[in-house]
């Protein structure tokens, strides 16, 4: 069943206060002169683990706005975040649009009163759940990660799609897994799997000598160039791209891990123009239509004819839950460190991508 969001009622109890913010009424074009009069600059930075993670959005958006100079920096939401803490704290350069993963963050900035209310345009179509009820957070896009085989190495027919598939002794040495203690999505996955199936589970996972590499990507990467037939800690277009051996394929009957990637503009942020205009443009179904997984609009259909992400079984607000609860999962992470061995190899964005791990 699913969990109410708690971070959600959070943003209620302390907003109930603050004067109602109107949703945006003006059009994307308006929005547009109003950046380009500003200066047309905008300071984004963007939850990732791979340099050019932004790079199909942003093309996207400066094909649309041709005048607005973005300066972007993709790095872990983990370091994002104290680092815009630190600039709060030290009276240093903000982005204009923070947009991370690590949804308890911007729980906890909007008590402080650090982000900016405001109600992008096509707000009111955003699922409940995935923005703040006085618009100082709006959940953008959502993201699954789930199974990703390579046909040409492993069948369609005999690819692991449920929990227990991943211990066939076929598949020893031969999957590629994110440390998940060194990427909450990725602990939450193994949190699951050990609330499901236990520990002995976790313990037979791991006899199974799967590769074990830091980031989300690489895993991704290393199955599309055709190293490892198999994963579960990497995401994908829900749809196959045309002549491609990459698959995404859902559980057949287990839980999987969506989340809703969110973005607030801060309320020190010196290009709010720009940042307005960003954040309605990724409302819009010109982006929505596009992103190539599960869009925030109840308007809005799924690519390839999957149904809503609420119809599967999966859980934005479970993961935003999990988020909140830090005391339960930093003890989670040291187990699964204990279970896994030490962290190893170069941060995810220093990683040369052409080597395998």
């Amino acid at each position: 069943m699913k969990r109410i969001l708690m971070g959600a009622i959070a943003s209620v109890m302390i907003s109930t206060a603050a004067p109602a913010v109107e949703i945006e009424s003006r059009t994307l074009d308006q929005l547009y002169t109003a950046a380009k009069e500003e200066g047309g600059n905008l300071v984004l930075w963007a939850g990732g683990d791979k340099p050019d993670q932004s790079d199909f959005i942003l093309d996207m958006f400066k094909e649309d706005f041709p005048d607005i100079n973005v300066i972007h920096r993709v790095d872990l939401s983990k370091y994002h975040a104290p680092r815009f803490d630190n600039a709060l704290e030290n009276g240093g350069e903000v982005p204009d649009v923070i947009q991370l993963q690590t949804l308890y963050d911007f729980d906890y900035w909007t008590r402080r009163g650090e982000l900016l209310a405001y109600k992008p345009k096509d707000w009111d179509k955003v699922y409940p759940a995935y923005r703040d009820p006085n618009g100082h957070w709006t959940g953008l896009f959502g993201v699954s990660f789930s199974n990703l085989i390579n046909t040409d190495l492993i069948g369609e027919d005999k690819a692991p799609r449920d929990a227990m598939d991943y211990l066939d002794p076929a598949l020893k040495g031969k999957v590629i897994l994110t440390y998940p203690h060194d990427d909450d999505a990725v602990l939450y996955q193994f949190w699951h799997l050990k609330q499901k199936y236990g520990w002995d589970y976790l313990e037979k996972l791991v006899a199974n000598e799967p590769v074990w590499v830091r980031g989300t990507s690489m895993p991704y990467v290393a199955i599309g160039s055709g190293w490892y037939p198999a994963s579960f800690t990497t995401s994908w277009s829900l749809v196959p791209f045309q002549d491609s051996p990459v698959k995404f394929l859902l559980p057949k009957k287990d839980f999987f891990l969506t989340w809703i990637q969110t973005a607030a503009i801060p309320a020190k942020a010196k290009n709010k123009a720009t940042a307005k205009l960003y954040t309605s443009w990724m409302l819009s179904k010109r982006f929505q239509s596009k992103w190539l997984q599960w869009p925030v609009r109840t308007d809005v259909e799924a690519p390839g004819g999957f149904k809503a992400v609420q119809h599967h079984n999966t859980s934005p607000e479970d993961f935003h839950r999990f988020m909140l609860d830090r005391a339960t999962q930093e003890r989670f992470r040291f187990q699964m460190e204990q279970l896994v061995g030490p962290i190893e190899g170069v941060s995810p964005l220093d990683m040369d991508y052409g080597l395998k791990p």
